[in-house]
């Protein structure tokens, strides 16, 4: 039996904007290992960019991020991203 919910709306519980810093640095690393010809400041400003424009929760960011810079998305790459966020994400 449920007996509380609990929502963290504004940051307290956890820093969502820390984790989110944290988990791109992450995807940059795993994409750059993967191949991803690219330094990771350079790499950072251009997904940055993408979530200014989109949200911070666009769900597409590599996928715009390998479109726009390799005028495809390279799936070793983009796969690479997604398992090195969700790995610090979870951490």
């Amino acid at each position: 039996m449920v007996k509380a919910v609990i929502f963290d709306l504004d940051n307290t519980l956890v820093d969502f904007m820390r984790m989110k810093e944290e988990s791109i640095d992450a995807a940059i690393e795993s994409m750059i290992d993967a191949g991803l010809n690219m330094s990771k400041d350079e790499a950072r400003d251009k997904i940055y960019a993408i979530y200014k424009k989109e949200g911070i929760e666009y769900q597409q960011v590599f996928d715009a991020f390998l479109e726009e810079e390799l005028g495809e998305i390279d799936y070793k790459i983009h796969a690479a991203g997604i398992v090195g966020y969700r790995r610090a994400r979870e951490a």
